[in-house]
């Protein structure tokens, strides 16, 4: 903004682009559903998929609208001039045949006769079709999207955060100690409470979010243009809901999940990546005691952790407020404190504490790298290390047995 608080020329280009985009994806989403001539139930199981992909928005819509009536795999580009095509093609065809020609009519004998991507066309029942492509993309047992599905959503999900500089994170949940269900009340139980769990994860996230089932006790969750502290309620949301739940009312055993959480462009920047290392994350947080939910992060090395209450002082870099807080264990490599408010994922603090025995303070400049919150309210947050002096890091070395 200028010094009268009006945007910049570019700024207010960008907005009126974005305004001519939405109003011309509005007038296309108003032209298909006029030219849907579909008895009513064929027309309600369209437009459902026909609005959700318009939800999604961005430059993928064509090519997901084209791909929802024709099956076939089209660059964006393309895809918008292919539609631009068979809308030409449409009025064509009407004119010369004196009627209103249906929309899928006219995108059959388009790409049958004009442009001929598409040789032996196959009819079915459009019931039937919407089962089949269920049952492909969907769990049986939780009703939640499949392996298959997360993975191919996660690649468009990271095109489209790369493209259009969006966060993205994803959510790894495993159920502890799930085999413990099936030895205490058999398979069929031990079914019941991955339902009942598949039902907690959708409940508590958005529309826009995709709760996959990753396989046995394991779920995903693919969470578009969310990151850090915001990803980490969520995560905490979840774990809180499935630790309220009584799948034991006789009280035997108590049921808890531990959560992994990776984001694009900090933790990874391919699918692949971020699946690795939010399944490390998952990996930390189970192997720290479970029930508990944790980021991804980067140690260059293991450092041996040893636990102490001394005092810390810290501050946002920045920021001039100057906190204290209670350190629960420190390493060569970083530290975590207990604080009382949520401090959020990749702040860069600096902080100053005195180590036992020694008269002289560190001063460090760390990075959180992990935020959980706990039943008392207060915040555990895990810092590591991003700027030390040599004599401070060799005290820390020295204090914490590291060679």
């Amino acid at each position: 903004m200028d010094k009268f608080g009006w945007k910049s020329k570019e700024t207010r280009a960008r907005i009126k682009k974005r305004k001519v985009d939405i109003m011309e994806m509005d007038m296309l989403f108003d032209e298909i559903v006029g030219l849907l001539n579909e008895d009513k139930e064929t027309q309600k199981w369209l437009l459902e998929k026909i609005k959700g992909i318009m939800k999604k928005d961005g430059e993928t819509m064509f090519s997901e609208l084209l791909k929802l009536f024709t099956h076939l795999e089209t660059e964006s580009d393309e895809a918008e001039k292919l539609w631009n095509n068979i809308l030409k093609h449409r009025k064509k065809m009407s004119k010369v045949m004196g009627r209103p020609v249906a929309l899928r009519v006219a995108m059959l004998d388009y790409f049958i006769s004009v442009n001929k991507q598409i040789k032996n066309p196959k009819i079915i029942e459009i019931d039937i079709f919407e089962k089949i492509e269920k049952s492909v993309v969907t769990d049986e047992l939780t009703g939640l999207y499949n392996k298959r599905f997360f993975m191919e959503a996660l690649y468009r999900e990271v095109q489209r955060a790369r493209r259009y500089r969006l966060a993205l994170s994803i959510m790894f949940i495993d159920i502890d100690n799930f085999k413990r269900c099936n030895e205490l009340k058999g398979h069929p139980f031990g079914d019941n409470v991955l339902k009942r769990g598949a039902e907690i994860i959708r409940n508590g996230l958005r529309e826009v979010d995709y709760p996959c089932r990753f396989g046995g006790d394991e779920f995903t969750t693919i969470l578009p243009e969310t990151v850090g502290s915001k990803t980490v309620i969520a995560a905490e949301r979840l774990r809180s809901d499935f630790e309220k739940e009584n799948f034991f009312p006789e009280g035997k055993f108590h049921l808890t999940v531990s959560v992994g959480i990776a984001s694009f462009g900090i933790d990874g920047n391919s699918p692949e990546e971020l699946v690795e290392n939010a399944d490390k994350a998952l990996f930390r947080a189970k192997n720290d005691g479970k029930n508990r939910v944790y980021l991804f992060y980067r140690e260059k090395r293991q450092f041996r952790r040893i636990a102490t209450d001394l005092n810390i002082s810290f501050k946002i870099l920045d920021e001039p407020t100057v906190k204290t807080a209670k350190i629960k264990n420190v390493s060569a490599g970083g530290l975590l404190f207990e604080n009382d408010d949520e401090i959020p994922i990749s702040s860069i603090l600096e902080i100053t504490f005195t180590p036992l025995f020694k008269r002289n303070q560190i001063f460090a400049q760390a990075r959180v790298v992990r935020l959980e919150i706990k039943e008392n309210g207060k915040f555990d947050v895990g810092i590591l290390f991003t700027r030390i002096k040599s004599e401070d890091q060799k005290v820390i070395s020295e204090l914490t047995g590291t060679p």
